[in-house]
């Protein structure tokens, strides 16, 4: 997840997404998803693209999950 458009390479802008909850009990819009090259060799697919969060995160689960089903 990420505020930053400019770390995607590929972004898809929707608003069907559900808001997330941040630290301080709000509620911040999804505003759509994509793909981010994190380094040469790692590529993020299914971005959360979250306008109003100004840091990125990254999910070491999610990431795991998805390297372990290749």
């Amino acid at each position: 997840m990420t505020g930053i458009t400019q770390k995607f390479v590929f972004l898809n802008m929707s608003t069907a997404h559900p808001s997330v909850k941040i630290a301080d009990n709000t509620h911040s819009p999804i505003l759509g998803n994509g793909v981010v090259q994190a380094t040469l060799s790692l590529t993020l697919t299914d971005v959360l693209y979250v306008p109003c969060f100004p840091v990125s995160l990254l999910s070491i689960s999610q990431l795991t999950k998805k390297i372990t089903a290749k």
